[in-house]
């Protein structure tokens, strides 16, 4: 049974790789914000305003949780909170494949600068340095949660990253290990 999870900032790629390498395993994809907006018929940006980033945190706990116990293989992609948590940085070593999708700050803004309104965390005029400040906090958070670390290469498509990141999980459940 193969459980991965990927981690990583917002902007990360982590849904869309996930979709694909789920598709190539021929197993589930499940995006960790929308299992919590169909469980809570709200958006997340809608949490976050009317309850909080606290709330969201224990949702978004009480989701990974849930995916840990199931029986089936599947592909999850966190949110890029997740490993805020002690509990759930534990979660994602002991019941997941964990990798990484790291990816340089200035990548991160092309991606995001479209993207701030569905974004709760980029709503300020400062997003860019918000962004910045998001990485520093959490990036060794990241590092310690993930059994493997995916670098992003700038001239990689979405798809071409897929395909080196299933060669590291193949590597993985086969007994070999790394980070690239």
């Amino acid at each position: 049974m193969k459980k991965i999870a990927l981690i990583g900032m917002m902007g990360s790629g982590k849904s869309e790789i996930g979709s694909l390498l789920a598709s190539n395993y021929g197993i589930d994809f499940i995006d960790m914000d929308r299992a919590i907006e169909e469980h809570t018929k709200t958006t997340i940006p809608t949490i976050f305003r009317d309850f909080g980033e606290e709330h969201f945190r224990d949702l978004e706990q009480n989701q990974l949780a849930l995916m840990a116990v199931s029986f089936s293989s599947l592909v999850l992609s966190c949110g890029g909170g997740i490993v805020l948590r002690d509990s759930n940085r534990l979660i994602l070593r002991d019941s997941f494949l964990t990798i990484w999708l790291d990816v340089s700050i200035t990548e991160l803004k092309r991606r995001l600068q479209n993207q701030r309104h569905r974004r709760p965390l980029l709503l300020s005029d400062e997003w860019e340095s918000q962004i910045e400040e998001i990485y520093r906090q959490r990036y060794e958070l990241y590092r310690s949660t993930a059994r493997i670390q995916y670098t992003w290469k700038d001239n990689h498509s979405m798809e071409e990253s897929a395909i080196d990141i299933k060669r590291l999980i193949d590597a993985a459940y086969n007994g070999i290990s790394g980070r690239t």
